[in-house]
Parts: C-alpha cells; sequence; structure tokens
C-alpha cells in the first residue's frame, strides 16, 4: 500500500494524540496491564513483556522479533534480556555496559557516549556525519544496523538512564526492521509508570573523579486512573583520558491514564544534554615502517639503483632513503613489493602505541579545547485499546529533536618515521547537525484459541518522516600562532605555520591547537542564497505481519512473518537560513520483501529445539551487472544493462538450537548454530568477462593467438555470490541453584570468520590498487570481530548470619584477538586476545532508621592493557562506588 507523504506523519502523530486525553479527562476505575498488584485480577496486555516468572537477572518475554511479549523459550531465535538489575550489580551503563557480558558482541570502545563521540544511536552510517567514523560494532561478526527505544527506531543517543530491560536479538530481525541488518538490534525497554508508589535515590562516585545524582519516583495520582514516573539524572563524567570531561542532564516525567479497563495510554517527554570535550582513538602501532627508516637494509638502498641520469646504479644513501620513506607510506610500501613481491599494511600484527605522548596511553590527542554537545527532546506516546478478550490494537508515536555538535575530529592516527605526529587525518571532519524523526507504529494482535490450536496474528503499518540538516564546517589554519619547529622531526620547515602546524606536530614540543579558535559555519559566514548546509529528507513506511500458532499442548510452535518497505528520499544544498538552492539527489521510492519463518518442538518439558531461517532485503543504488570501459560504452545497450541489473542485497541467516527450562526454572539455557551471510554481494566475473566476444583482442582474450596486451578488457561483467559470511555456534545459560547463587554463562565460537573479496581480473580497468588490496585482504577475517568470546558473572547473596544483607559479586570476560579495521588494506592492526577479571561486593545498611545499599564495583581488577574492540584502549581498572535508597 503507498500512502503520501504527509501519512507518515500523521500515523506518527496519532500514536503522540492518544495519550493526550490523560492530561484532561477522568472516568470509571480500570484494570492495570502491568504484572498483577495485590490480590486484583488483571488481564495482561499482549505487549507487555514483564511476568510473575521474571527474576532478577533472567526475563521470560521479548517483544523483539515477534512484536508481541511471547515467552523467550518459544522463539526460534537467540535472544538475551540484560535487565536493570544486572546492570546494576555488574556497574554497567550506557551501550558498552549492556555489551560487557554478552558473547559474540564486539562494541566500538571510541564511539558511543562512553567514547563521547557519537550520538546517532547504533547506525554504522551516522558516525561520520556526528563527529567520528562509521561505528564497527559487531554481533556474530555482522553489523547492528540500529537501536531501538520501546520497538520505535533511535536516531538519536543510547543511554541507560532510564532502563528496565535491554532485549538483545541476534540474527537478521528482518520483519521488524528491514533491510538487509544480519548483526540484530537492540531494544531498550525503558520503566513506565506504577499505580505503587515506589521512590529511588542515588548516588555514584568513581576512581576517575565522576560522580552522579539520580532519582526515580513513581505512583498513583488518582487511584487505579492516572499513574505518574519521574526519572532525573545528572552526571559529571571523566574517564582515564586527558582532558574528558562530560556532563549530562536527563529527566523524564511521565503519565499514564487508564480511562476504563480496556485502554491504556501513556505519554512522556524526555530531555537529555550531554556536552563536554571530544576523546581521540588510540594511536596505532607502525613499529615495522619505523625500522626500516632507522635501519634500512641493503636491499632496500640497492633499490636506488633503478634511477636514471646521474644516479643510475647508484644504491640509496640512509638519508636518501629515509627521505624517500619518511613521509610517503605507499613508496614504503612499494619498494617492500620491489624486494620480496609482498604487499604490506601499515602497522601489520601491531597493536596501539602510546606514542611521544608524554602521559603516554592516557593522552587525548583532541587536546582541552575539542568540545562537543549532543542534545535531545523527545515526546513518546502509546496507547492501547483491548477491544475484545481476542483483539488488541495498539498505536505508538515519537517526535524527537537532536542536536550534534562536534568541534574537530581528525585523530592523530600514528607516528611517521621522520618523528612527526601528524593531527590531520582523511577523517577530519567537524559537525553541526539536527535531526528530527518522526515515526508511528499501528498494531493490531488477534489472539485466540481455534480448533485447538493458540493462535496469535499481529498486523501492522510503520511510517517515519526523517529530516536532518548538516552545515558545512571551515577551517582557517592560517588563524593559528606561528610556531618553532620540532628538533626532533626532519625535514620539518623551520616555522610552522597554517596546516604545517598539525602536519608536522610532535607531542614532545608542541601543544595540541585550541580547534574552537580555527572552526567557522558556513551558516553563520557566509551570504544568503550561498550552500552553506544540506538537508535530507527520508520518507521510510512499512506493512508488516506475524503469526504464532501452539498447537499438541503447545509443544509444537509455527512462527512466520513478512515485511514490505519502501523508502524515498530527497536531498538539496541550502542556503544560511535553510532555503533551498538546488536538490542533488532524488530517488524514486524502492520496494524491498524480508520474511522469516520457524518452528519450536517440545519433545518433553522443559526442551525445546527451535529451527529458523529470515531474509532481509535491502535496496541498492540502480546498476548493471555488465559496464562497458571508457570509450567502449556504444559496446553495452541501455537494453541489456537493463536485462541485467545488480540484484537488491540479501541479509541471510539460518540458525538452529534448543533451549532448556530445568528444576523449576533454576537452569535456564540456550545453546544454537547460526549462519549469516549477505546473498546478492558482487564480484567480478572472471570467466564470463575473458570469455565475451566483445573482449577479443583484449588483454583477457583466453586465445593467445588474438590475445592483446596492451588493451584492456571492453567490457567486465560481474556477478553475486554469498558474502561476507560468519558462522558458529552460541550458547548462554543462567543458573540459579539456590536463593544464594546466581550465575549467568555465555560464549561463542565463530569457524566462519572472513571477508568476501573479488579477485580483479588481469587485462581489465581494475585499477593496481584493486590487485593491492585483493593481496593484501585475502584471508583476512571479518572487522571488529574475535573467533571466540567467553562471559561469566557470578552473584553470592548471604541471607542469614552475620553476613545478612552482603553480597559479591564476581566477572570473567575473554575473548580472542580482532582485527578492527580487517577490510582496511593500509591498516594490519591486530588487538590481542585478552582475559579481564571484574569483582563487586554490595551491603544494606541501616542509616538513619532509613535502609541503604552500597555497592562498591571493580572493572578490569588487574589493570590489564586491552582493548575489547574499535581503535582504542578499554578502561583500566577502575573502581565504582554508589549509595542507593528505597521508599
Amino acid at each position: 500500500m503507498n500512502i503520501s507523504r504527509y501519512g507518515s506523519r500523521v500515523l506518527a502523530a496519532a500514536g503522540l494524540l492518544a495519550s493526550v486525553p490523560c492530561l484532561t479527562a477522568q472516568t470509571a476505575p480500570s484494570t492495570t496491564t502491568t504484572p498483577p498488584e495485590g490480590d486484583k485480577v488483571v488481564q495482561l496486555s499482549v505487549f507487555e513483556v514483564r511476568s510473575r516468572r521474571d527474576s532478577a537477572y533472567v526475563a521470560d518475554k521479548s517483544v523483539a522479533t515477534t512484536g508481541f511479549a511471547t515467552e523467550l523459550s518459544k522463539i526460534p531465535l537467540a535472544i538475551n534480556v540484560v535487565t536493570a538489575q544486572f546492570l546494576e550489580d555488574t556497574g554497567g551503563f550506557g551501550f558498552n555496559g549492556v555489551a560487557n557480558y554478552q558473547a559474540a558482541f564486539t562494541t566500538d570502545q571510541g564511539g558511543m557516549d562512553g567514547g563521547t563521540r557519537n550520538s546517532a544511536g547504533i547506525d554504522p552510517t551516522v558516525g561520520a556525519v556526528t563527529g567520528g567514523e562509521p561505528l564497527r560494532t559487531r554481533i556474530r561478526g555482522q553489523p547492528i544496523n540500529l537501536s531501538q527505544r520501546n520497538g520505535l527506531p533511535m536516531k538519536f543517543g543510547f543511554g541507560t538512564e532510564n532502563v528496565d530491560r535491554v532485549e538483545v536479538a541476534r540474527g537478521p530481525m528482518s520483519v521488524f526492521i528491514g533491510g538487509s541488518t544480519l548483526g540484530g538490534v537492540m531494544n531498550l525497554v525503558t520503566l513506565k509508570p506504577q499505580f505503587t508508589p515506589a521512590y529511588k535515590f542515588g548516588v555514584r562516585v568513581d576512581s576517575n573523579d565522576s560522580y552522579q545524582f539520580r532519582a526515580d519516583l513513581t505512583g498513583p495520582i488518582y487511584k487505579d486512573k492516572v499513574a505518574y514516573r519521574l526519572i532525573a539524572q545528572y552526571s559529571d563524567d571523566n574517564t582515564w583520558r586527558d582532558f574528558s570531561n562530560s556532563t549530562t542532564f536527563f529527566v523524564n516525567p511521565q503519565v499514564t491514564w487508564r480511562p476504563f479497563n480496556k485502554l491504556t495510554t501513556r505519554l512522556e517527554y524526555a530531555h537529555r544534554d550531554l556536552r563536554g570535550n571530544m576523546v581521540s582513538n588510540s594511536m596505532q602501532s607502525t613499529a615495522a615502517y619505523q625500522a626500516d627508516y632507522d635501519n634500512p637494509s641493503q636491499a632496500l638502498l640497492d633499490l636506488g639503483k633503478s634511477r636514471t641520469g646521474a644516479l643510475a646504479g647508484i644504491p640509496y644513501t640512509v638519508a636518501e632513503y629515509r627521505t624517500r620513506i619518511g613521509r610517503a607510506f605507499a613508496n614504503w610500501r612499494l619498494d617492500k613489493f620491489n624486494v620480496d613481491g609482498r604487499w604490506r599494511s601499515l602497522g601489520e600484527g601491531e597493536s596501539f602505541t602510546a606514542g611521544d605522548w608524554a602521559s603516554g596511553n592516557d593522552a587525548n590527542h583532541f587536546g582541552e579545547h575539542d568540545s562537543f554537545s549532543t542534545k535531545y527532546d523527545l515526546v513518546e506516546g502509546e496507547a492501547n485499546l483491548m477491544v475484545t478478550d481476542w483483539l488488541e490494537v495498539r498505536a505508538v508515536g515519537r517526535w524527537a529533536d537532536q542536536h550534534s555538535y562536534t568541534t574537530f575530529f581528525s585523530n592523530a592516527l600514528r607516528r611517521y618515521p621522520d618523528g612527526s605526529t601528524p593531527l590531520l587525518s582523511a577523517t577530519t571532519t567537524a559537525t553541526k547537525r539536527e535531526e528530527i524523526p518522526l515515526t508511528g507504529k499501528l498494531e493490531a494482535v488477534f489472539t485466540k484459541e481455534l480448533f485447538k490450536v493458540n493462535h496469535k496474528f499481529l498486523a501492522g503499518y510503520e511510517a517515519s518522516y526523517n529530516q536532518a540538516w548538516s552545515v558545512n564546517p571551515t577551517f582557517n589554519f592560517n588563524g593559528l600562532a606561528a610556531v618553532a619547529a620540532s628538533p626532533n622531526v626532519a625535514g620539518s620547515p623551520a616555522s610552522l605555520t597554517g596546516a604545517n602546524i598539525l602536519n608536522y606536530f610532535d607531542p614532545r614540543v608542541h601543544t595540541v591547537p585550541n580547534y574552537e579558535s580555527i572552526l567557522t559555519w558556513a551558516d553563520e559566514t557566509l551570504a544568503p542564497g550561498v550552500t552553506a548546509q544540506s538537508y535530507s529528507r527520508i520518507y521510510p513506511e512499512a506493512g508488516y505481519a506475524a503469526y504464532s500458532g501452539s498447537f499438541w499442548k503447545d509443544r509444537i510452535t509455527v512462527f512466520g512473518g513478512y515485511r514490505n518497505t519502501r523508502i524515498q528520499q530527497d536531498s538539496w544544498n541550502l542556503d544560511r537560513n535553510r532555503a533551498r538552492l538546488q536538490r542533488f539527489l532524488h530517488s524514486d521510492q524502492t520496494t524491498t520483501d524480508s520474511y522469516t519463518v520457524g518452528l519450536v518442538y517440545e519433545p518433553f518439558p522443559g526442551v525445546n529445539l527451535y529451527v529458523s531461517q529470515n531474509v532481509g532485503t535491502e535496496a541498492v543504488p540502480a546498476g548493471s551487472l555488465i559496464n562497458a570501459a571508457s570509450g567502449f560504452t556504444s559496446l553495452v545497450t541501455a537494453e541489456e544493462r537493463a536485462a541485467n541489473p545488480v540484484p537488491d542485497l540479501e541479509g541471510r541467516g539460518r540458525e538452529a538450537g534448543l533451549k532448556v527450562e530445568f528444576f523449576d526454572r533454576r537452569l535456564i539455557g540456550r545453546v544454537g548454530v547460526f549462519e549469516l551471510t549477505r546473498h546478492n554481494t558482487v564480484i567480478v566475473d572472471n570467466e564470463r568477462t575473458a570469455n565475451d566476444p566483445r573482449n577479443q583482442g583484449t588483454a583477457v582474450d583466453p586465445n593467445p593467438a588474438t590475445q592483446n596486451l596492451a588493451q584492456t578488457a571492453k567490457v567486465q561483467w560481474n556477478r553475486t555470490i554469498d558474502g561476507n559470511t560468519s558462522a558458529g555456534i552460541e550458547l548462554g545459560f543462567t543458573w540459579m541453584p539456590n536463593r544464594n547463587y546466581t550465575m549467568t554463562f555465555e560464549a561463542s565460537h565463530l569457524w566462519t570468520n572472513k571477508l568476501t573479496l573479488s579477485k580483479p581480473l588481469t587485462g581489465t580497468a581494475a585499477t593496481a590498487q584493486a590487485m593491492i588490496d585483493y593481496s593484501i585482504l585475502n584471508g583476512r577475517p571479518l572487522d571488529n570481530t574475535p573467533d571466540d568470546t567467553l562471559r561469566v558473572w557470578q552473584k553470592y547473596a548471604f541471607t542469614e548470619g552475620k553476613l545478612k544483607d552482603l553480597w559479591l559479586g564476581l566477572g570473567v570476560r575473554y575473548q580472542t584477538s580482532v582485527m578492527p579495521l580487517a577490510s582496511n588494506s593500509s591498516w594490519g592492526t591486530v588487538l590481542p586476545g585478552w582475559t579481564v577479571f571484574d569483582a563487586a561486593i554490595g551491603q544494606r545498611v541501616t542509616l538513619a532508621g532509613r535502609a541503604v545499599d552500597l555497592q562498591l564495583n571493580v572493572e578490569n581488577v588487574t589493570d590489564k592493557l586491552y582493548s575489547a574492540g574499535g581503535r582504542t584502549w578499554s578502561n583500566p581498572r577502575t573502581l565504582t562506588f554508589s549509595a542507593t535508597t528505597r521508599f
């Protein structure tokens, strides 16, 4: 079904407006859709995930894959639920806190709020426009395309100031997310208003001189009809890195209104303001490159003999060779190839280095004058109507206004052999961006037993109207005061001015410039009518359906789903006043289809076998599998190109395993094997290209009699394969043998973890760089992906005797090595495997007649230097103390 673009705005607004009457009206008493209070008999909503079977670390239900609340044991996919209590006990907060104890989950430690440089949720394409690089967060070796809050996509930062639980759904979520996502999705489920009064106040401090105050208040405004919740938090945060201070203010008032038994509405407002100083990545080691600069081999020096003229036959001197490669990695790489026939990348097999910075690994290469801020305001509304005992309808919508600002992002990636540490890099950028996403869903769920089958059927429609404005930055390096050259840098100009202050920077001598003094914005300096910023608007919409049917006393459950997604996008250049000047992008509406099927079989109580397949489709730009080289375009007709289109990219996932619940839910777990792949990955079809008659008499012609090595191929064919496959086994268990002890155990192993590459065909228009890339990348693993991970957390609580109200926690985290930039041929950085221990101790005491929970967490007890992923070291030993009281 196609609707006008205004339909998305109407639908999103409907979800908000449906909850507005709670501000003005009151009617008869009602039942509740949360877990029963007292002796009251209630009917639970099919969207309610809370259950009496929940425990501190274990959730019974999830909505992440089915759309309606379903027992985890009856879902044919792997889903973990990270509870608020688990986060509190492990000391976790934010995105990295959720991921810490998840198997097969690697984060980008320099990203998210914890790294103070990304604010756009979990979207790998947005990092570059919000002050950083695209994120490399991975689950099972595959990227996470986005995160959600209460089932709606996020386009703002992932924070846990308000969290009830986080559903980590692994693998393709094709029906409820759409596209070719393979890694999975994280759905943040927030705390909602309750009709039972509860008040919670907390304070937290840590060894980095951070502190936090938090309040969470909830209760009835009018008995059984209107309830409120107010969460407020302020934190002043520092990390172990220099100049890493930031502050966060969060406030989230909510109100729930139940005018009668069958209708529940909720309206909330949230404001979050995070601002501070940017924190850089760590520097990457390039010791092998440096060694050839310091002590070049005779074989390298002998390459100078190939020079012509007066220097013909004469080797390079050491000084000449140092000049040749001191600031030219490409020259060094070519020379190494000419010596031994192998192409190299920077830092092959090496990790990070402290470089020449005075504070070593603690150094923040952005200095102390590189501010950032990210702020959002959102309004979210929801209305649930139980039309009958077998039909429930829900409307949910959200409006948000998010602002991102970064002064300067340009990592000091490495030390050059000549002694300099350049501060300018290929990713130099600044950000002044506003995003206004408006999103809404309308869903109906049919729940009924018919013909001895328990049926659940969901039909939904989702639409968004997303707008974004990005202002163009201008860097005026000439405004920097001149500085003297460092004596440690060979070949440096005697006086450094302008961009050379950054290009020949030496942290042993120089101070990082004040970046705020060199930045101006086009919307502040350019005249009206001149391009100063860009604007894009996207209209995604989707219709979807899901079905779950259980029969034979619920021992067999079948599941299926389908989603049809349509997207249309436009982009313009704007002037300083946001007046449209020129449209530079228009994409017609594209349509894709995704589906999922699954089966769960319970051979005997407590054991459920499951199998599933997901296929998510993502539209690709118009293109053809056949292309003509420059000068030969007439050889390929428009009809032939149209007859061989590039097919849409598909994310395909298959999974099978078992889930167990034994000993009255004292042992709960899952074991599953999976295969994830990107179907329709395009590579060169070497055989078809060589045998195409139009390439007779070219370098690819297989007939020696007619082959002409001087003529590159005139046409090139491509083909599609299953690419970037990851496959392995994953398991997770929670063991609660008694009321004192709980253990969570997560582990994973990948037996397939390899990049998919297309080998260029000699004689085609493929550049020499393509051959270099292939020779380097062939055989590498997927980005930021370890073969093995292990996560264990144990908690023991004393419930009697002198140690009553004391509890102890111990965590172990392990993973094998990763290549954070495996798909980049310029870099060969390898982060070694590691084992890290965490610990916690808690005690309930009585202060001033009130119970207070005291807690001490120690992250990285042994102070190990390690990186959990991305391009920066992880936290050293960090102590966090918290005190919380409830009444």
